[in-house]
């Protein structure tokens, strides 16, 4: 059973995530501050942390920089209602799989919650099922765009939100020139300059390069224009 510790001062909004993770059984900690959440990760073990940004005393932000290095197989998901574009940034520095505004929908939460296990843990054979869409990717691999998970005949590896939205982007538009402020409002949903835009996207994209470089005929698609942004190259 995955264990989640849930970060929030909002008591409501705490309490009710905590409910609505132990219907789907899960084992749930939830804390209401920060202090609270670093000794809650030097007491237990966790698979998935589910952290508010802005909480009096220690912040989200404090809270991944005292744990972030010590704890390389925890999932972070981001949960605020203040999302900034420095916050942002931040988080992809500290390499959360997800960053959510408020108000989210309990399925977005939980397919989060979902992909953040499937990455850490290993896969089960697949149940039978409706089909998911697939893209079919140079070389043969195929991209199930609702799993997150590209496949091929040596293996497999899965996406992260962040970086699946990326991928459909571009895909979306494949061989077109997307500017970096565009193509994080696709993705994230901000606006911000083009300079902003393209710190932002430096990190998401250089870790879609190398988990996708394994990937049998697939080379180096994903082109940087350099000050104008990127473009996926497929024929």
């Amino acid at each position: 059973m995955a264990k989640i510790l849930i970060v929030d001062d909002e008591e409501v909004a705490r309490l009710t995530l905590a409910e609505i993770l132990r219907l789907e059984g899960y084992e749930i900690q939830a804390v209401e501050s920060g202090e609270a959440a670093v000794r809650a990760l030097q007491a237990d073990q966790f698979d998935v942390m589910v952290l508010d940004l802005k909480m009096p005393g220690i912040g989200g932000m404090e809270v991944l920089r005292r744990v972030v290095d010590s704890l390389p197989n925890l999932a972070v998901i981001v949960l605020t209602a203040y999302g900034t574009m420095d916050s942002a940034i931040q988080a992809i520095r500290y390499r959360v799989h997800d960053y959510i505004l408020k108000p989210a929908a309990p399925e977005q939460v939980l397919a989060s919650i979902s992909s953040a296990l499937a990455g850490q843990t290993p896969q089960l054979p697949e149940q039978a099922g409706p089909r998911v869409r697939v893209e079919f990717l140079p070389g043969g691999a195929e991209l199930a765009w609702d799993k997150r998970q590209i496949a091929w005949q040596e293996g497999s590896l899965s996406l992260t939100p962040t970086e699946a939205r990326l991928l459909r982007a571009l895909f979306d538009r494949k061989n077109e020139l997307i500017p970096h402020a565009e193509l994080v409002f696709l993705i994230q949903g901000y606006q911000v300059d083009t300079e902003e835009a393209a710190k932002i996207l430096r990190p998401v994209v250089s870790r879609l390069r190398q988990k996708m470089s394994v990937i049998p005929g697939w080379g180096d698609r994903i082109k940087n224009v350099r000050g104008a942004g990127y473009v996926l190259e497929l024929n």
